[in-house]
């Protein structure tokens, strides 16, 4: 199993976040940004998502874009999230997890 973080913070966040989770590290040294990823054709998204295990300032269409990356190079993709933004990618997912009592009624509903 590995962890990966999807996640609108700043890039520079993200990568401290992901060396306190133990998810960056000398194998997976740094984080993509929503931008980079909207620049990335499909297959080249594909192979970023294989080294990669941090994605910062993801939009939603980064998220499913991810989802479905890891799907096509045959991994089972999980997603957790709380919000409305989250909806697609949690539907995307093989497995979707609504976070949380505060999580929204659409991320609930879409991770069932």
């Amino acid at each position: 199993v590995r962890v990966a973080m999807i996640t609108v913070d700043h890039k520079d966040t993200a990568v401290a976040i992901g060396h306190m989770l133990g998810i960056v590290d000398e194998t997976y040294n740094d984080a993509l940004t929503g931008p980079q990823l909207d620049e990335m054709s499909d297959d080249d998204l594909r192979q970023a998502v294989l080294v990669n295990n941090v994605f910062a300032r993801a939009s939603p269409q980064n998220k499913i874009r991810i989802v479905k990356a890891l799907q096509a190079e045959g991994q089972i993709a999980g997603m957790t999230g709380d919000g409305v933004n989250d909806a697609p990618a949690l539907r995307a997912a093989d497995m979707g997890v609504a976070m949380g009592k505060e999580g929204t009624d659409v991320a609930r509903e879409a991770a069932e």
